[in-house]
């Protein structure tokens, strides 16, 4: 009932959900998890695989469909009112892609969790906005191993590594996303994304620095791809060891 007869003012995002803002006071929030898309079609377009829910938009008298289809049902669509939505941002840490982020406050919120450097990029409540593509190529290309404990960072490695986590972020969204050999990701107006065509080391075979064979390992659940020579372990602030 809250979307009935309500305007769109804006459209922005919070981490990983995008948010409509609704001339109402209410936001609508859409998350889309590994599955879900968030399409736009013509009242005669056949109806889309998996849709779940369909918004009817009009604009100049034009009418169109906004269709949330999820093959796996692990994506949602949620109405906040505004102090609901200042408490899911709360539940985030900084916009990751953004080139405000504090250096020792990302150091000091990637120290806090006993873990991998990599599990620490997957956390949203460390830095928002990366999945496990982005945080695999922001690794390679900090020279970070993935395998790193997060208390063996120092400020320097975490300033070179969150430059790297702004640029590969940067570089999906300019190329609108990463659509994979399952085609699953596709944008508002269904056409898939390019970046896929620009990853650092997600996917490879051989290092694209040292031509060496790439390395394929299951980390908390995640497929992660690093080079051996490239990326480095930290034993401790200042000491790096060598695989």
């Amino acid at each position: 009932e809250h979307t009935q007869k309500a305007h769109i003012n804006t459209i922005g995002r919070v981490a990983k959900n995008i948010v409509f803002t609704l001339d109402n006071g209410h936001y609508l929030a859409f998350h889309l998890a590994m599955t879900g898309r968030l399409l736009l079609r013509s009242l005669k377009f056949k109806p889309d695989k998996w849709t779940k829910i369909v918004f009817k938009l009009r604009k100049n008298n034009k009418e169109v469909e906004m269709r949330f289809c999820d093959m796996r049902m692990f994506g949602k669509a949620v109405i906040y009112n505004k102090e609901e939505l200042e408490k899911l941002k709360q539940k985030y840490g900084p916009e990751a892609h953004k080139g405000n982020v504090d250096v020792k406050d990302f150091t000091a919120r990637l120290k806090s969790k006993r873990t991998t450097i990599k599990n620490a990029l997957l956390d949203q409540k460390i830095i928002a906005g990366l999945g496990n593509i982005y945080a695999t190529d922001s690794l390679f290309l900090a020279g970070i191993h993935p395998e790193t404990k997060t208390q063996n960072i120092d400020i320097k490695s975490a300033a070179k590594l969150l430059d790297a986590v702004k640029l590969i972020l940067n570089e999906g969204i300019k190329h609108r996303g990463s659509t994979l050999e399952d085609a699953m990701y596709v944008d508002a107006l269904g056409k898939p994304g390019t970046h896929q065509n620009y990853f650092r080391i997600y996917g490879k075979k051989t290092c694209i620095n040292c031509n060496n064979k790439i390395l394929v390992k299951k980390i908390n659940g995640r497929g992660t791809y690093f080079c051996s020579f490239c990326q480095i372990i930290l034993e401790t602030a200042n000491k790096p060891r060598m695989l």
